[in-house]
């Protein structure tokens, strides 16, 4: 088959029996994959012919695509930030609504002199990744994964910003140690932790519910499960954090009142703000503490 003939054939699958929602695109990203080139590629070179072995990898990763795996772990690349990031099923794939929380994050730390940024839940590193290469400020980065940090470590190498960022392995600030921290003149720290709730999550698409990995994605009956312990710890250890110290998370327009509502529990005194990402709906909550 020649390469217009094997993306009709693609397109065809995906849309006929599997309701994918940009079928001739997927098949370009697949097959731009299998020759190893960009999708640019694909449309000089139309009447190329496929090698057996090609079309048989190409007829492989489109029936991957059919049941719905998700294009990213198959391909093994997401662009987040205009930066193409690597992912494994072993990590979320990052999404566009999170750039809202990068945005806010250079925001708040333009003219910063003696800050640190700290990626709590790092996952493929993009949140870390990006505000190294965007702020050129050091990050802290954490996981209670192993196979994520290597991803995040490979994309770091790859942004060639391997020398600003540290990952700790351990779960949310347990890891950081006050000598990282406490003589700095600030501190701010991004969360992108699970937030779904378990019901959300039951009922996400395939792509979410079958592939994705929970442990990122459940958080509990509310949702906020693992944020009750993130602020829990930081309210037990906020001497170790110097005077200055913002916190963003990310979170689901649903839980605009409840995020406020349970960080107040633990710093009554502060004030939160909500920052709305590019579909004006609530996303990023941040705080002074």
């Amino acid at each position: 088959m020649t390469i217009v003939e094997s993306l009709t054939w693609a397109n065809n699958k995906l849309k006929d029996q599997s309701n994918v929602d940009a079928p001739m695109l997927d098949a370009q990203l697949l097959l731009a994959k299998v020759l190893d080139v960009s999708k640019n590629y694909l449309f000089t070179h139309f009447s190329q012919e496929l090698t057996e072995a090609q079309f048989d990898r190409f007829e492989l990763l489109t029936e991957r695509r059919r049941h719905h795996e998700p294009l990213a772990y198959i391909v093994g690349w997401k662009e987040f930030y205009n930066r193409p990031f690597k992912v494994s099923n072993f990590v979320l794939i990052p999404r566009p609504d999170t750039e809202t929380l990068i945005d806010e994050a250079k925001r708040l730390s333009a003219g910063a002199k003696d800050a640190l940024f700290i990626d709590i839940g790092t996952g493929r590193g993009a949140i870390a990744v990006t505000l190294a290469a965007e702020t050129r400020l050091p990050v802290l980065a954490v996981d209670v994964s192993s196979e994520a940090l290597v991803i995040a470590e490979q994309n770091a190498r790859l942004h060639e910003v391997a020398d600003r960022v540290t990952f700790l392995h351990g779960s949310l600030i347990d890891p950081i140690k006050p000598e990282m921290t406490k003589s700095l003149g600030e501190v701010i720290i991004c969360a992108n932790l699970p937030y779904l709730t378990s019901r959300q999550l039951g009922m996400a698409p395939n792509e979410v519910r079958d592939y994705e990995p929970a442990l990122a994605l459940d958080g509990g009956v509310d949702g906020l499960d693992i944020y009750n312990e993130f602020f829990r710890q930081l309210a037990a250890r906020r001497l170790d954090f110097p005077k200055k110290l913002t916190v963003l998370i990310e979170i689901d327009p649903d839980q605009r009142d409840s995020a406020p509502r349970l960080i107040q529990q633990y710093f009554p005194q502060t004030e939160t703000q909500c920052v709305d990402d590019l579909s004006h709906r609530p996303r990023v909550v941040v705080t002074a503490i």
